[in-house]
């Protein structure tokens, strides 16, 4: 649908728009004469790729998505985006296609009416825009650039983990998958690694081919937890669970399928994620070493590791942390993220994690303003590092006594506004893991029963990437 919009209203707001920051105010009163306002309902293709093109899109309103041959390769919803400028500059049809994600307005431009602008202004629009178009395609080819090398990352890190399972070849994986698109990223994941894969989409069919085949691994979606309750243990199949980002989701079920040995969550929306996860999920369950940050950055990072031994080292040990990760550029905001975290993992691997031979508590009991020394044998270990895509920090114990119910249990108390009804005695009642799940944009927690617990929280170093929704994944032995 086109509208026409009053030019003073049009000046106004193409004046926000990023392109027409560098026009005078005559020009931009003159380039608002020949705009138009277009909507377009959602599921709507505004550029087919293949098909000639002679106007500009300034997005106004609503989100789009790019792609080119049926593959999605961006979502853009901030005002002010710049679409079919490449088929306006070339002339050629457009490369991609752009469709409308939810309901959109557009300021659309005609090229050809570029030719109607005062000829006293007619060279300077046509050099504006050609510094304008400049500067967008340096931009674009910045980030293409930037794809590229997390591409390059993505691809070693892949290589890596199939090495893994490629030494299990031979091995059967069953995924129970309702979602047909979701079953993509786990095909991709293990093709080529020599790994048998069996995909149904229901609890009955998943329970035929358990009663007919034996299975090493069993992933089932968060619709098909009970699949995984059915599994023997011991030298039977292990099972994963992949469920959705949110941490609250990941609580809700959990909360009666305590059953769950293993726990992932994936973003729909974010396939290249799904596949890593999945691969390094595998790699850990096949490979029995569910240990180490190194397993989810790029490959050759090699982690700067100290001893957890004293309660008075804590603020010692955080300051080279942050010193170290101050040299390689991290902004402050995630500093600061990590630092509350770091503090609350050393506090729980000084003070709750030690136990006797009997599993009760060594230091539970005392106030965190008490100094505590560990003995050789109880001493952790801090870790962190980075490989400029990711930072990781974690912390872990010698003890292995941190249980699932116990990190649903505080984590349900606290997202549930009751935090401090459990464990009155103990220090944080739980505050403590919410604090770190909700300062990280992922954590994962790693167990082997009475010998060793691993928390590890992932931060995106890109700011744009904090996830709002933070979330976790749990791996016990």
């Amino acid at each position: 649908m086109f509208m026409k919009m009053h030019p003073a209203d049009t000046a106004k707001e193409l004046r926000t728009f990023a392109f027409f920051k560098s026009f005078s105010e005559d020009l931009l009163l003159q380039i608002a004469t020949m705009v138009r306002l277009e909507t377009f309902p959602a599921n709507e293709v505004i550029l087919k790729e293949g098909q000639t093109n002679h106007s500009l899109f300034f997005l106004k309103s609503g989100k789009v998505e790019v792609s080119l041959l049926g593959e999605v390769l961006a979502s853009l919803e901030t005002p002010g985006e710049v679409l079919g400028e490449m088929s306006v500059i070339t002339g050629n049809p457009a490369a991609t296609t752009v469709k409308t994600l939810s309901a959109t307005e557009c300021l659309a431009i005609n090229a050809d009416d570029f030719s109607h602008v005062h000829p006293k202004d007619a060279d300077r629009l046509k050099a504006l825009l050609f510094q304008i178009y400049c500067v967008i395609l340096t931009d674009r080819l910045t980030k293409t650039n930037e794809k590229a090398r997390l591409f390059e990352i993505l691809n070693r890190e892949l290589h890596e983990a199939q090495n893994t399972l490629e030494k299990n070849g031979g091995a059967r994986v069953l995924l129970v998958e309702h979602d047909k698109k979701q079953q993509l990223p786990v095909r991709m994941a293990l093709g080529g690694t020599g790994v048998h894969l069996e995909i149904v989409d229901s609890i009955a069919a998943a329970k035929d081919s358990l009663m007919n085949n034996e299975f090493d691994i069993v992933l089932a979606d968060e619709n098909s937890a009970e699949v995984l309750q059915d599994l023997k243990g011991g030298k039977g199949p292990r099972g994963v669970l992949l469920t959705s980002k949110n941490v609250e989701g990941n609580l809700k079920i959990l909360r009666t399928a305590r059953f769950v040995e293993n726990i992932i969550s994936r973003d729909p929306e974010d396939r290249s994620a799904t596949v890593r996860f999945v691969l390094t999920t595998l790699g850990k369950i096949f490979s029995k070493d569910i240990f180490g940050l190194e397993k989810y950055m790029q490959w050759g990072v090699e982690p700067q590791m100290r001893k957890v031994a004293r309660s008075d080292e804590r603020e010692q040990l955080r300051e080279e942390m942050m010193s170290y990760f101050k040299k390689m550029g991290v902004r402050s905001s995630i500093l600061d993220r990590a630092n509350t975290v770091v503090e609350e993992m050393l506090m729980n691997a000084i003070y709750d994690a030690p136990v006797d031979a009997q599993g009760n508590s060594l230091f539970n009991h005392v106030t965190r303003k008490d100094e505590i020394e560990l003995d050789t044998h109880q001493q952790g270990q801090l870790r962190y590092g980075s490989d400029g895509t990711l930072m990781a920090v974690s912390v872990s114990d010698p003890f292995g006594a941190l249980t699932k119910e116990l990190i649903v249990d505080y984590l349900l108390s606290c997202y549930t506004g009751k935090a401090g009804e459990m464990n009155t005695n103990k220090g944080g009642a739980g505050r403590g893991l919410h604090q770190i799940i909700e300062n990280s944009d992922l954590t994962i927690f790693n167990v082997k029963k009475g010998v060793r617990t691993e928390v590890i929280s992932l931060f995106n170093l890109d700011g744009q990437k904090r996830e709002a929704q933070p979330s976790f994944h749990y791996f016990f032995l």
